[in-house]
């Protein structure tokens, strides 16, 4: 019966009721959800394939076996205007209406990630797009993309980083270019998007293939399991001297900004969550400061333009960190980054 549902997906599955759906299960669709995912897939699988494996004639990337939150917030994201916005994006304007077609009030979009997730995990073969240096792509890799993606390439969701490891070589080489190039991840609210581009914005053409060429050099098919977020470990108390807080700056400022850069602001992803800095963003617990003065009002101003041309380090900072911050947040964030060099 779910292969008839197949084949009349496209007049059908927006009718699907529970009771549907209840007959479904009775006659061999073990759950229901998996029984509507399969009958909405017919509107994907002409690009993507049955299997989703992918098809790069048409810039659909291989999407069996991925991981089901990622699925979920792509689809989300699409709907909402947060992919697929740029006129360059070919691919992303054309998932646009795809996504549009699914009815979050039925569930539609749980249910196709969740039947997507279900598939055996997509194994591409190498299409020899990239011509790229994997050794020299590895260093890349653990200074800019391992902290997110994992030195194994699994992902993390805790960091928005989905697995790399069932994705085409084409599909690694364009997505890096298109985060490069703005054309993807510069929406406000794209939290993936916020931490992609200042990692790649300074890549050439040599880095994009390096990288990509590392990427599939990994051990492909992991077993599939999900890194879901863990429990944050509760954050110290912030020890700070009111004293010396600027004026209109309060200890609870600070504290709030605190957990703003932990959390909604991904501050942490960059600058690490001690604050010390890394490869891709510089420290801010010492006294020396590179791209302002260090006082105050300084690092609002910082904080809300962002950092287009960094001095130092390799990714640009986007205004508000590419998140809805608020201007009360901005400024608790501020005092907290202002406190932690004192």
């Amino acid at each position: 019966m779910t292969r008839l549902l197949r084949a009349t997906a496209s007049t059908t599955a927006p009718l699907l009721s529970a009771a549907a759906l209840t007959l479904l299960a009775a006659c061999g669709a073990a759950d229901p959800t998996l029984a509507r995912g399969e009958a909405l897939f017919d509107t994907c699988s002409p690009c993507h394939g049955e299997d989703g494996a992918g098809n790069q004639e048409l810039g659909a990337p291989a999407i069996a076996g991925a991981s089901e939150w990622y699925l979920r917030a792509q689809l989300a994201a699409f709907r909402e205007g947060r992919r697929g916005y740029h006129h360059q994006d070919v691919e992303g304007l054309r998932m646009r209406p795809m996504s549009r077609s699914l009815a979050e009030s039925r569930g539609d979009i749980d249910a196709v990630a969740a039947y997507v997730t279900s598939l055996p995990m997509a194994d591409p073969a190498p299409t020899g797009a990239v011509d790229g240096d994997p050794e020299a792509g590895e260093d890349q890799y653990a200074a800019l993309c391992a902290n997110c993606h994992g030195f194994d390439g699994r992902g993390n969701q805790a960091q928005f980083a989905p697995s790399l490891l069932h994705l085409s070589d084409w599909y690694l080489a364009s997505s890096i270019r298109k985060y490069r190039d703005g054309i993807r991840g510069g929406e406000v609210g794209d939290v993936g998007g916020a931490l992609m581009t200042p990692s790649v914005a300074s890549f050439t053409e040599e880095q994009v293939e390096d990288v990509t060429a590392y990427v599939v050099s990994m051990r492909r098919l992991p077993p599939r399991r999900e890194i879901a977020a863990a429990e944050p470990a509760a954050l110290p108390p912030v020890e700070v001297d009111p004293a010396l807080l600027p004026a209109g700056v309060t200890t609870e400022m600070v504290a709030e900004g605190q957990s703003i850069f932990h959390g909604a602001g991904i501050c942490y992803t960059c600058h690490t969550q001690s604050g010390q800095g890394g490869p891709l963003a510089p420290d801010l617990t010492d006294d020396t400061w590179i791209n302002i003065d260090g006082e105050y009002e300084s690092i609002v101003e910082l904080v809300n333009t962002g950092v287009a041309q960094p001095i130092e380090h390799p990714g640009q900072m986007q205004p508000r960190a590419g998140m809805p911050l608020t201007d009360e947040q901005v400024r608790a964030v501020a005092a907290y980054v202002f406190a932690l060099s004192r």
